[in-house]
């Protein structure tokens, strides 16, 4: 008898207050979360194509790319939202089945930007996310595609890949890309982090990658920005 009370009370419990959590979540997620955006997918795309031109191609320099896009991104947001591309932070990021490496320029709770990609080439599952996403190629080459799909989409350095909120599509990448994630970043954590505890149990990275993700965030939170 007690039980059955006490599962009433929990269902009752959940439908008063489950209608409650879902108009804040709405108000939030409309009206608030925009509000701390700070970058703009094209001009990082801008900036992107500018460096590519100067640092691009099949007789480029990858380093000197990045180098230069950091510097343009620090100038355009400031170093307090962009960090300094700091070689130690680099890490690898199993994640849908896809292996590449990365590093964090800004992670926040609305908001990361990072290089992501491999030389090598890799193929995977983008996941399914609560946040836009905006995938910048800077060298090689993206081909995504959706279950319909029967040719895959090409984006080549200079073009941008704008994935949205909801969507998820097979993609093989070769290459690097700076990518801009807008939303609710840590709903995405544990596509990042799950591949982990399955396959690698590569758990120096695993700490690396958390270290540094709370590093920047809570770097942002000093600042006034979430």
């Amino acid at each position: 008898m007690a039980c059955g009370c006490s599962i009433f009370n929990f269902c009752r419990s959940f439908a008063i207050y489950l209608p409650i959590f879902l108009s804040i979540f709405y108000v939030l997620d409309k009206n608030i979360l925009p509000k701390l955006y700070i970058f703009d997918p094209v001009k990082l795309q801008e900036l992107s194509q500018q460096s590519i031109e100067l640092y691009g191609g099949e007789n480029g320099n990858t380093t000197l790319l990045f180098e230069d896009l950091t510097g343009r991104l620090q100038k355009e947001y400031g170093k307090k939202y962009v960090a300094d591309l700091n070689h130690e932070e680099w890490v690898f990021n199993n994640a849908g089945g896809a292996m590449g490496s990365m590093v964090i320029l800004h992670a926040s709770i609305s908001e990361y930007l990072i290089i992501f990609g491999t030389p090598l080439g890799t193929e995977g599952h983008t996941g399914i996310h609560m946040a836009e996403d905006f995938f910048t190629i800077l060298t090689g080459e993206q081909r995504s595609v959706l279950p319909h799909q029967v040719e895959p989409m090409v984006f080549k350095a200079g073009d941008q890949n704008h994935m949205k909120r909801g969507d998820g599509n097979q993609y093989v990448l070769k290459g690097y890309a700076l990518e801009l994630a807008q939303g609710w970043i840590p709903s995405m954590l544990p596509f990042g982090f799950l591949d982990t505890f399955t396959s690698t149990l590569d758990w120096g990275n695993l700490w690396k990658t958390v270290y540094y993700t709370a590093k920047h965030m809570i770097g942002q939170m000093l600042v006034g920005k979430f």
